[in-house]
């Protein structure tokens, strides 16, 4: 997989989640943690999903020649703590979704992946 396929990828899960949480939060957070956000869990959910609309939005421009370090920076620090947050979650709480496991496979995954396209290149001689 080239470099900027795994970052356009890594962007548009980020979109894709982030619109998610914004149109249905309560979805969401029942698939992730079996549980209804209550209170002010509601309006941060969705400034959370606002948050990574925008931090998708700034991985897609990093594909772009030149733009390349901090958007994928960006999704690179959020998939690994991203990750680590869910793993914590379904390890130390009763807020186990169907899909949280899945969430703290594919974050670091995405985050290898991250951290692989930000090596040099390495030019072959012939």
């Amino acid at each position: 997989m080239q470099k900027s396929s795994v970052i356009k990828l890594a962007a548009w899960l980020e979109i894709i989640v982030g619109a998610a949480l914004v149109l249905d939060l309560d979805l969401v957070s029942r698939l992730l943690f079996a549980a209804a956000p209550q209170g002010v869990g509601g309006p941060l959910g969705r400034v959370a999903g606002i948050a990574l609309f925008a931090l998708g939005i700034g991985g897609l421009r990093s594909t772009e020649a030149g733009l390349r370090g901090n958007g994928v920076l960006g999704l690179f620090i959020y998939n690994a703590v991203g990750a680590t947050f869910f793993a914590w979650v379904a390890v130390a709480t009763v807020f186990r979704g169907v899909l949280l496991w899945p969430a703290v496979i594919l974050h670091a995954g995405m985050a290898c992946a991250l951290l692989w396209s930000t090596r040099p290149s390495v030019a072959r001689n012939s």
